[in-house]
């Protein structure tokens, strides 16, 4: 009987296995995240954020924004969305209390509004300089001061007091317009008749209703005296040319308070330039130095100049109205009226007592000498002290130079326009002159409201 066969089992493999992993959440490895920066947003600082649209900057509705990554996609930079708060359209306006600050300076009290409430700034110039910051928007009708809270005006009653639509007699007329909408205005009959003899420019005093064909305003109930912006450039330039005129020694150099544009009617403006062109035609003097200068200035058609003229006054044009008078003895208004008169000339005591040159009209480019004849324009506004002074366009053509007096003159020499009075050391003039003596020689230009100590 054979054995079993022998049978050889083979062990088990000793090859090394790894044990499992131990897994430790808090240990786990996990790639790297990239690193995410954040940039501010580019600000264009040509553009106020007033007038962004709300859709680019509301928190509420705010747009898509991209993501910008590296080439290596480790860094992402995601641009920081605008975080300003949407306009208030339906915030109601709550007057200040007299006692509140000044948005503007942070330091004085208000004052007080034309309709007797308090407003938010303490003075005109803060008025105006709040304009500046753009944190304010001017008023859409005279666009000089800065809109009250919750409405699209200033203070001023004549910005805010618009009429009704001429149409639909409910809405207020846009501004500059005589109806609330373009609707309305299709849907009045013969629209286009009520512009007929209107020019396509509107009146520069209501800002609203066309002006009638060659002239500036609408009719007659119109300003004809507008005030110019003190950040405006004409406005800087009669500034500067009054106070370096200013040559006095012993007369300090008054603050300008407010500059106004006079707007004479069609008539005078026309007889001025028919003259103006008949000097220029007989002296032939546009483009020809001056003859007592250096060469390199020269002369305008007729020999035209700006020069300044003092005189008095009865009302408070200029201060608290721009409204003409209809005072006879108002001198300033008279001339915005009716131009320069020579039957005025000498009315004034001392107008009367220095017409060193005979009976004409007299103007002087030394503004503290044209201070001298203005003592009549001398008003107390709200406690301050007030002067004017007329600054014009006088054709001066060929002047007949004087040093000393000559009360008997009433007209100049013959081949001459003007006088002209000069210092001299042998003289018994101070200060310059010019007169004329014809009464469309001179036209009214700027009427300059200035402080006085």
């Amino acid at each position: 009987m054979q054995p079993p066969p022998i049978v050889y089992q083979q062990p088990p493999s000793t090859m090394y296995q790894s044990p499992p992993p131990t897994m430790y959440p808090s240990t786990m490895y996990q790639q790297p995240q990239p690193t995410i920066y954040r940039q501010p947003p580019p600000v264009n600082t040509h553009v106020p954020l007033q007038t962004l649209p709300p859709q680019t900057y509301s928190p509420i509705n705010q747009p898509y924004i991209p993501s910008i990554i590296s080439p290596n996609r480790s860094t992402v930079l995601i641009p920081e969305p605008y975080d300003i708060p949407p306009t208030e359209t339906t915030k109601t306006y709550e007057p200040p209390e007299k006692d509140a600050i000044c948005l503007n300076c942070s330091q004085n009290k208000v004052d007080t509004d034309t309709d007797g409430f308090p407003s938010e700034y303490c003075s005109d110039d803060c008025r105006r300089e709040a304009l500046t910051t753009g944190f304010s928007s001017p008023c859409i009708q005279c666009k000089e001061f800065p809109r009250i809270t919750g409405s699209e005006f200033c203070g001023w009653q004549k910005c805010r007091n618009l009429p009704m639509c001429l149409q639909c007699k409910t809405n207020r007329v846009y501004p500059r317009s005589l109806w609330c909408s373009r609707t309305c205005r299709d849907q009045t009959p013969n629209w286009q008749n009520l512009i007929t003899e209107r020019s396509n420019q509107l009146c520069l005093s209501c800002n609203r209703d066309y002006a009638l064909s060659s002239q500036d305003f609408c009719g007659s109930q119109c300003e004809r005296v507008i005030r110019e912006r003190a950040n405006g450039q004409k406005y800087r330039d009669i500034m500067n040319q009054f106070r370096i005129a200013w040559k006095h020694p012993h007369k300090s150099i008054p603050e300008v308070d407010s500059v106004w544009k006079i707007y004479c009617t069609e008539d005078i403006n026309a007889r001025y330039n028919i003259y103006r062109a008949e000097v220029e035609q007989e002296q032939q003097l546009a483009g020809k130095p001056f003859p007592k200068g250096d060469g390199r200035r020269l002369m305008s058609a007729g020999n035209e100049q700006r020069r300044f003229h003092g005189t008095k006054m009865s009302c408070f044009i200029g201060l608290s109205i721009g409204e003409v008078c209809a005072d006879k003895s108002c001198s300033v208004c008279c001339i915005i009226k009716e131009g320069y008169k020579l039957r005025y000339v000498g009315t004034g005591t001392i107008s009367a007592a220095f017409q060193r040159f005979g009976r004409g009209i007299y103007f002087s480019g030394t503004s503290s000498k044209s201070d001298d004849y203005n003592e009549g324009s001398l008003k107390n506004h709200y406690g301050t002290n007030y002067k004017v002074m007329i600054l014009n366009k006088v054709v001066v053509g060929k002047g007949y130079p004087l040093t000393r007096d000559n009360m008997t003159l009433t007209s100049p020499p013959p081949g001459y326009n003007s006088v002209l009075g000069e210092p001299s050391d042998t003289g018994n003039l101070n200060y310059d002159e010019v007169v004329v003596y014809r009464e469309e020689a001179s036209i009214p230009q700027y009427l300059i409201v200035y402080k006085v100590a």
